[in-house]
């Protein structure tokens, strides 16, 4: 099954909910988001030959308005037998391009649904040989859910995140013996392809916070 394919139900699942949810400005952010985020993929090894990744990653995000700045990293193993490890260090450029109210399913309460697009940059240390450039760039597709839980006078909110990332990196100049054992068309960028699912939490000032109280009970 392709990532892809993994994709399409969750992305039903939002087109439902956007139908069924009025406007909302996601401006009222007064501290950073920390967020922590479970991550798989497949990336180039070589010219012919991918590789399965998972692993996990932290990053911290400032908004003002609709845009944004995040400091990423992560670390990712391969699932084949080497194990062989990635460690990367980023950062992200990223505008929130859809802002909307939504019922909750847990509470008598609204949350938020959003979208954002990302423009990423990363330095990549592996810790086998490879023939990519450690530097790569890409492009992200993130979707979240932001609500809060706790009592209406609380200031903290949380968001899961659920994002598609595509990164590109140039490949390094090969020697002659390893070009004799690659494919003839060679491909012009090395590309990984990332599926990540997590959560993040911030401070959000008393004006926005109230988007997310409970809704008053009505009479029977």
């Amino acid at each position: 099954m392709t990532i892809l394919a993994r994709v399409t139900p969750r992305a039903l699942v939002f087109v439902v909910l956007v139908a069924t949810t009025r406007l909302a400005v996601a401006d009222g952010e007064r501290t950073p988001l920390f967020g922590v985020a479970v991550i798989a993929g497949e990336g180039a090894r070589t010219p012919a030959e991918r590789d399965a990744q998972a692993g996990f990653g932290l990053d911290v995000a400032w908004w003002h308005g609709r845009f944004g700045l995040a400091a990423e990293s992560s670390l990712r193993w391969s699932v084949t037998a080497d194990a062989a490890r990635t460690v990367v260090v980023g950062a992200s450029a990223r505008v929130r391009v859809l802002d909307r109210l939504a019922p909750s399913l847990f509470d008598p309460r609204d949350v938020e649904v959003g979208v954002e697009l990302q423009a990423i940059v990363e330095r990549v240390w592996r810790s086998i040989d490879a023939p990519i450039d450690p530097y790569g760039y890409g492009l992200g597709l993130a979707v979240r859910v932001r609500g809060s839980g706790d009592p209406d006078s609380a200031s903290l909110f949380a968001e899961s995140r659920f994002s598609l990332r595509v990164m590109a990196s140039r490949w390094d100049e090969l020697d002659a013996i390893a070009r004799t054992s690659m494919p003839t068309s060679m491909p012009d960028r090395a590309l990984t392809v990332l599926l990540c699912i997590g959560a993040a939490w911030g401070r959000g000032d008393a004006a926005y916070m109230q988007r997310f109280r409970l809704h008053p009970l009505l009479p029977d």
